[in-house]
């Protein structure tokens, strides 16, 4: 006996395939088919060019933010002309923060969504990549609430 063919998002009536006898006694419901384990599909090979890719731009997202961590770090300089007029401190000091600590935010979201790809052997090259894109919004990011403290004028 052959396994039937599959349902496509139909049940099945419990009538026999056609071409195939009736069931002698069976209940309603029932095809006359066993459920047989269905085999593991095959898993993808691994591509090595992919792994190495993904490695090396990892390590250098690593060295892009530790470099804008360090930028970040010269942000609290926008409250530098805070003595001869008003500037809001809480604006400077969260665009600070920001820039100091989202990119490491993006660095470990970037390194943990690369293993998961990697893992399931599906293509990783572009995460880090889209993490360095990460790493600069937040940088740039911090420069912008930081400059939102200090007037123009």
């Amino acid at each position: 006996m052959t396994t039937p063919p599959p349902h496509y998002g139909r049940q099945p009536t419990g009538q026999p395939p056609h071409g195939q006898p009736p069931a002698q006694g069976a209940q309603p419901g029932y095809t006359g088919y066993v459920a047989y384990p269905q085999p593991r599909p095959q898993r993808q090979p691994v591509l090595v060019w992919d792994v190495v890719l993904t490695i090396v731009f990892l390590v250098g997202l690593v060295v892009l933010t530790a470099f804008a961590s360090f930028m970040g770090l010269f942000v609290v300089m926008a409250s530098d002309s805070c003595g001869a007029r008003e500037c809001s401190t809480d604006f400077i000091v969260l665009g600070w923060l920001v820039a100091m600590l989202l990119p490491w935010v993006a660095l470990i979201a970037a390194v943990t969504v690369s293993i998961v790809f990697m893992v399931k052997r599906k293509l990783a090259f572009y995460i880090p990549v889209l993490g360095a894109v990460g790493v600069g919004g937040a940088l740039i990011l911090g420069f912008v609430i930081a400059g939102a403290g200090v007037p123009t004028s």
